[in-house]
């Protein structure tokens, strides 16, 4: 993978991203901020009280998918919060009757604004990582490409909108209402996508979760370089989660998953971790997490993942 991102906010060690960092944190809720778009927008944000840097600290948001609560990607705050990263979920509302992706992509970037208005985070908003899942991380995507504030992104799983599909149910694909944003690629920040290939076809109600022709491989095919795509071999569409088994009706869609949610779990977080120490702090020594030595031993040669880079 080439080079990219900037540096910012702590030293160069290179740390097991499989493991909580050097930092300690605290989390923080605040359920009444209001967008841009006047929609109600609750935060919730992991953020370091201590550790190798007093900060300013580079800031992830996490984009949640449709109709998946935001809690469930508290895991990948934490992870974050412990590598020195104000990490926050932008709780923005979706909608069965369909989600505005315009709306729905500035509800997520307002979590800069809301971090920027926090000075006790400490977060520099000019350093940001944009991740998201499922419809969260085409948002994300999205995010990345529209606000230079954004200097690379990570997705879990995208799918771009399609009409009918059970987890983004726009009526059409028409601007502002459904925008195909891996028709918005290639954008000249680090890409980064962790996907399956298991929901590609139909689940047990009929609509594929991830369909071939939207998921995440659709976005990589569009960008340059440093890009990677990540094929979990085994996952489903919703292993990314913290906690499958508490997650609901919304999990019943998809395809049951041959490899644990746990398993998935972790090299995602592990995934984004190192992906944001080389891209947001330009720690080269990342690499090895994620197409090098280290990624090749822990999940390729067991068969786990397959890597594309560029």
């Amino acid at each position: 993978m080439g080079q990219g991102g900037m540096g910012g906010g702590a030293p160069m060690a290179v740390l097991d991203p499989n493991k909580d960092g050097p930092y300690t944190f605290a989390e923080v809720d605040d359920n009444q901020w209001k967008a841009p778009t006047g929609d109600t927008v609750p935060m919730h944000a992991a953020y370091p009280t201590a550790g190798p840097s007093s900060g300013p600290y580079p800031v992830v948001v996490v984009a949640h998918g449709f109709q998946l609560p935001a809690s469930q990607y508290y895991g990948y705050l934490e992870r974050l919060a412990s590598f020195g990263y104000v990490a926050v979920t932008a709780d923005y509302p979706t909608s069965f009757a369909g989600t505005n992706n315009t709306e729905a992509t500035q509800n997520i970037i307002s979590a800069l604004d809301w971090v920027a208005s926090r000075p006790e985070l400490k977060g520099d908003t000019a350093n940001a990582g944009a991740t998201g899942h499922s419809l969260g991380g085409k948002l994300a995507v999205y995010a990345a490409k529209i606000d230079a504030r954004f200097k690379a992104t990570i997705v879990l799983d995208p799918v771009d909108g399609a009409p009918g599909n059970p987890l983004d149910p726009n009526p059409d694909c028409n601007p502002p209402a459904c925008i195909d944003v891996s028709n918005e690629l290639p954008i000249t920040k680090p890409t980064g996508f962790l996907g399956e290939t298991l929901d590609s076809t139909g689940g047990g109600f009929g609509q594929a979760c991830a369909p071939a022709e939207h998921n995440f491989l659709t976005f990589y095919a569009k960008t340059t370089a440093p890009s990677l795509a990540v094929t979990v071999n085994g996952a489903n569409h919703m292993s990314f989660l913290d906690d499958v088994s508490s997650c609901g009706f919304t999990c019943s869609v998809c395809k049951m998953a041959t490899l644990p949610n746990a398993t998935v779990n972790a090299l995602s977080k592990a995934y984004v971790t190192a992906f944001y120490e080389r891209y947001l702090r330009g720690n080269a020594g990342y690499d090895t997490y994620l197409t090098g030595a280290e990624a090749k031993t822990r999940y390729v040669d067991p068969g786990t993942i397959t890597i594309q880079s560029k």
